[in-house]
């Protein structure tokens, strides 16, 4: 739910609930999010979005005060909040920058959790600060909150941006804050060449302009690369890195960790890891769907691939993390004709087949032979994103060899069959499909799908 202040005045709260105060709040994810965690820890509690305009502040504040059990600040409101607090924490004090409020006998005391959700996001990662070269891209409030946790930490820290008057700014912040911290300023050409971990803070290559990123490459010794942003879940940074020696996080998790720090700050309850992953995934096919509708102006995911290549499994996975309803070509097609397939091609041929599956195609996804017809291709893509399951060949043998379901591969050497159809497909394969995964690992293929949208 997201009020304006109109409303916001109105509101009258029938349960424990926290808010977030924005200007403006856009499609903030924070209410779906805060949602999962309450459900998480059994909470019967609500979260809604309040557009706060920067003037009107000081009025939302006082209105939380009597309706609210704690809040959320974001811009532009991290900082200017301080100041109608009666106390802040530590970190909270050295950033200038509070995200959490939470009112406790009669007093109000500011929190960053940011600085959490960050941190966490590394200690995930298994990555350390101390002693590392550190390239930090911005100088904003993202930006101050991890050169704040470099430092801390004993990493050799690198600010970089277009204005590098601000980026002296934060660093005299960041010396004035934590002792012995080494901190250093360069423009962008002059980028130390041993630096191994690159993190950018500034929206450069948020949705909608994706494909810009703030440097055109990374230092050659780059092995992590952490981007705040989460739309897209692989940014143009994040893609510059080589998958083989570079690891890769966006800041999705970054903000369920945040949330879920602020709400052991409110209530005082924690959440177990697993039950952070299952929040995460299921944001992370939140988001999918957004994009899909949002980027890509489509209503349905159609997984297409070669007999094998794991289109029932990954799409149950998929219609569980998305929310979106999952249906098997196959078994529609089955549903309809009142036989198994293996029957309709032993009784009336494949063209038969095929006939019926153009049929029905307008209503569902693609076969693992469908994209043979362009019509087919064409009618599904008019209200879906077609992905290809780029399987490699040795899974799919192993797939297959469990199931002896596939009438095109009955003859008596089975296996060449099976790389004679393969060979013959995977060009059209890729030659139709919206996007491509590749994996031998079906958790993986799941995790990349997902974040291909």
């Amino acid at each position: 739910m997201l009020l304006s202040m109109e409303e916001f005045r109105a509101f009258r709260p029938k349960k424990p609930t926290y808010a977030l105060f924005g200007w403006p709040l856009g499609h903030t994810m924070s209410p779906e999010l805060h949602a999962q965690l309450f459900g998480a820890s059994g909470q019967d509690a609500a979260y809604i979005g309040v557009a706060v305009p920067p003037d009107d502040l000081a009025e939302a504040f006082d209105l939380a005060k009597e309706k609210l059990a704690g809040i959320n600040c974001t811009i532009p409101h991290k900082k200017a909040v301080i100041e109608l607090l009666d106390g802040v924490d530590t970190a909270a004090r050295d950033l200038h920058s509070v995200n959490t409020v939470a009112f406790r006998d009669g007093k109000a005391i500011g929190y960053n959790t940011d600085i959490l959700g960050f941190s966490e996001s590394l200690v995930r990662d298994g990555v350390t600060l101390r002693g590392k070269k550190v390239l930090l891209l911005g100088y904003g409030g993202a930006a101050s909150v991890m050169a704040y946790h470099c430092a801390r930490e004993g990493a050799h820290l690198t600010i970089t941006g277009r204005n590098l008057e601000k980026a002296a700014a934060l660093q005299q912040q960041i010396a004035e804050t934590v002792p012995h911290a080494r901190v250093s300023v360069y423009s962008r050409r002059h980028i130390p060449r041993d630096i191994q971990i690159v993190l950018n803070s500034t929206p450069v290559g948020m949705y909608p302009k994706e494909n810009l990123a703030p440097l055109h490459y990374l230092p050659h010794r780059t092995e992590y690369v952490f981007d705040a942003i989460y739309n897209p879940p692989v940014t143009a940074t994040m893609r510059l890195a080589n998958p083989r020696k570079t690891a890769t996080r966006d800041g999705l998790y970054m903000l369920v960790m945040q949330a879920a720090h602020a709400q052991t700050i409110w209530s005082g309850v924690t959440f177990e890891p697993a039950s952070c992953e299952t929040i995460l995934r299921r944001t992370y096919g939140k988001m999918a769907v957004k994009r899909l509708h949002e980027k890509y102006g489509k209503k349905n995911l159609v997984l297409c691939g070669f007999m094998g290549s794991g289109k029932t499994t990954i799409g149950r996975k998929l219609a569980r993390v998305t929310g979106l309803d999952f249906v098997d070509a196959d078994l529609y097609l089955e549903e309809k004709e009142g036989m198994k397939i293996s029957d309709i091609f032993a009784q009336k041929g494949e063209a038969y087949f095929r006939d019926r599956e153009t049929a029905y195609i307008r209503e569902l996804s693609l076969g693992g032979g469908a994209v043979l017809r362009p019509e087919d291709v064409a009618a599904v893509k008019e209200t879906g994103l077609l992905i290809h399951l780029d399987t490699p060949f040795y899974r799919i043998l192993k797939n297959l060899s469990y199931s002896n379901n596939r009438p095109l591969l009955n003859r008596p050497d089975k296996q060449a069959e099976t790389r004679r159809l393969y060979n013959a497909r995977k060009a059209i394969y890729h030659r139709v499909s919206d996007t491509s995964v590749r994996s031998p690992k079906l958790s993986e293929v799941l995790d990349k799908v997902v974040k291909s949208i």
